[in-house]
């Protein structure tokens, strides 16, 4: 649908915009401006009443919630003045209930317009009021010119016949006009209902695919549901289908192959479902299917292995054969939920235990699921709590040069403290919080906690010491990561070097050109990058070729099995000898026992953490453990040569 620049029986209209939020206002004007649309801008109530005064806009677009007068006074105030009473009036919102958009018509509002824009929604009310408004003042002007000529009618009547026939003939070419103008503004309303209906198909469809978006598909959900309840021997099933690594097409063929076959997806789709089934888009790369008038549950496994088997055949778009998956979860009516929006949360949680069952499968809803979908809730919103109310701590333990036993370094470590609780490990909740993405906001907190306790033990005495902070996946996948792992060190003043930086294995696996500059990056910057639990994971060669390490840690898995008849003696002794042979630094984990020490030791290992030196502890009592052991008797030495000497001796 073409949209025209200004209405064609607009000359160059003015719009006022009453906003007090500078990123909508900004919208707005290089929106209309671009259309050749004169805009005056203010930024709140009294001003805006003011510059209507002067300016004697043709429209206004005002906002209803600013500070001081809201929209609505402001409205009821522009109506109240004889100089701005006859300006329309939109309202710019993003309050949807009823009784709001009553208040704001019984305000003298003529339209809503809803946040955030859909610009040719706006673009749409705009027009289409400023054609009523103009079609308004040419009736008024015609009205009145015609009010005139039957006055001067009227006086001329007496005087001369001749005139009243001429003034007949004239009022008859006027009515003749006023006709046409009605015609005029019919065709105007019409083309307003039309805009009005396409406004109301955008509201409620998918503009990539067409199908109905969440809130058309609850709607149909909740009607399916009414009338499964009139007939008790009949259930409604829903269906969520999760395309399964999505993401990976749109990284390595772009944005537009990926639309192009979600909308394959969705043709695909359709031809699964019956007739008064509805299908729905549910977002990104998820789809919902609604199943009304099912008389037993195995009716939707059946759908769900229909959806699985048509997907699973390939795709051709844009001349290249794709192949996708799906994960589906099954929620049904009314075991699972009583409403719409319970039985998509239930569906969504299967699609989940799909995808941990090993994807490409269905998974109906139960009730061990609602408790686990509850308890991480639960955990998450603790989580959120603990970061805001300050109920977390980093905890200290030493790395220590098993030679000498001087400590050089400390891992930092995460705990919780829950309010009249002791403190937690976080193992316990780690994993929810990268689940939900908690964890960049916390390992953002640690990092700069850490490199302040760093800063404070190398200007307390220690000056060698250095600081080792574990990396999440989740926040070595964030944008900007280089770019805060130096400004905490930019903030703090600790060398570069100084900081080591624990990545897992499963970062690894993933040798991607993007996970690769990441680590170069934050090589670049000096940061000491270290394999964390080396071993448990999938221990390539090749990654510790391609990408920028300096040392691996042995997971203490292997560690504890030294002094034990098994294989991790051969293990721990293979993976000492690949470091040496690849130059890189090593240090033990769980080092429990001078057993331990003197294996290690006697392989070529010699730097170790662990209960046989101390476990983490506090800030404060770490920086007790540190005087007493780097104490040397001559006041010199080093604390940081134990991880040089574990590659080069």
């Amino acid at each position: 649908m073409t949209i025209s620049v200004v209405p064609p029986d607009v000359d160059t209209p003015t719009v006022l915009i009453i906003d007090d939020t500078p990123a909508n206002v900004r919208i707005l004007v290089e929106y209309l401006e671009g259309r050749r649309v004169r805009v005056a801008v203010a930024q709140e109530g009294e001003e805006g009443l003011a510059r209507a005064e002067f300016v004697q806009p043709d429209l206004i677009l005002l906002d209803v919630m600013m500070p001081g007068m809201d929209g609505f006074e402001t409205c009821r105030r522009l109506k109240a003045s004889a100089g701005t009473r006859e300006i329309p009036v939109i309202f710019m919102t993003s309050l949807s209930e009823t009784h709001d958009k009553l208040t704001g018509f019984a305000a003298g509002g003529v339209d809503y317009v809803t946040k955030p824009f859909q610009l040719d929604e706006v673009w749409a009310r705009i027009t289409t009021h400023l054609a009523l408004r103009s079609a308004q003042r040419r009736l008024a002007e015609q009205n009145a010119q015609l009010q005139q000529e039957i006055a001067m009618r009227r006086r001329a009547e007496a005087d001369l016949k001749t005139a009243n026939d001429a003034l007949e003939a004239r009022v008859a070419e006027r009515t003749a006009e006023l006709v046409r103008t009605n015609a005029s503004l019919e065709q105007k309303i019409a083309e307003y209902d039309q805009a009005q209906r396409r406004i109301d198909y955008m509201a409620h469809h998918d503009a990539l695919t067409g199908l109905p978006n969440r809130v058309l598909l609850e709607d149909r959900i909740n009607q399916a549901i009414a009338q499964a309840r009139r007939h008790q021997d009949e259930m409604v099933a829903q269906l969520h289908i999760d395309l399964d690594h999505f993401k990976t097409i749109n990284d390595s063929l772009g944005n537009q192959t990926g639309d192009r076959l979600l909308q394959a997806v969705a043709n695909r789709l359709q031809q699964c479902t019956r007739e008064g089934d509805s299908l729905g888009c549910l977002g990104g790369n998820g789809f919902g299917v609604c199943l009304p008038a099912l008389p037993t549950s195995h009716d939707a496994a059946l759908v769900a292995s229909k959806v699985l088997e048509s997907l699973g055949r390939p795709f051709a778009v844009d001349g290249q054969e794709l192949h996708v998956s799906a994960s589906i979860g099954v929620s049904l009516f009314p075991s699972d939920g009583s409403d719409a929006s319970a039985l998509l949360r239930a569906a969504n949680a299967a699609m989940y235990k799909a995808k941990e069952k090993g994807r490409g499968n269905y998974q109906f809803f139960t009730a061990a699921l609602h408790e686990a979908a509850k308890r991480r809730m639960a955990a998450t919103n603790q989580l959120r709590q603990a970061l805001a109310q300050d109920e977390f701590s980093v905890y200290y333990q030493p790395q220590v040069d098993m030679e000498s036993g001087r400590i050089f370094s400390a891992e930092a470590l995460l705990r919780w403290t829950p309010p009249g609780r002791a403190p937690r490990s976080c193992v316990e909740f780690i994993a929810i919080a990268e689940e939900t993405g908690i964890i960049v906001p916390i390992g953002e907190w640690v990092l700069r906690q850490a490199c302040m306790q760093l800063r404070r033990w190398r200007d307390g005495g220690h000056p060698d010491m250095r600081i080792a902070v574990n990396l999440s996946a989740r926040q070595f996948a964030q944008a900007n990561l280089t770019d805060f792992v130096a400004q905490v060190i930019e903030e703090t003043g600790i060398p570069a070097d100084a900081l080591e930086l624990e990545i897992t294995e499963s970062v690894t696996m993933q040798p991607s050109d993007e996970n690769i500059a990441v680590l170069h990056q934050l090589s670049n910057l000096g940061v000491q990058l270290s394999i964390d639990d080396f071993g448990t994971g999938y221990s390539s060669l090749a990654y510790l070729q391609n990408f920028p390490i300096h040392a691996l840690k042995i997971d203490r898995s292997f560690v504890i099995g030294i002094n034990e008849e098994t294989h991790d003696v051969a293990i721990v002794a293979a993976i000492i000898a690949m470091a040496h042979s690849l130059h890189l630094n090593l240090i033990a984990e769980g080092v429990d026992s001078a057993e331990h020490v003197s294996f290690l030791t006697a392989h070529g290992c010699l730097a170790a953490q662990g209960f046989y030196y101390s476990q983490a502890v506090p800030a404060d009592a770490f920086t007790r453990l540190l005087d007493e052991r780097n104490r040397a008797p001559d006041g010199s030495g080093t604390a940081n040569a134990a991880m040089g000497r574990s590659v080069s001796d």
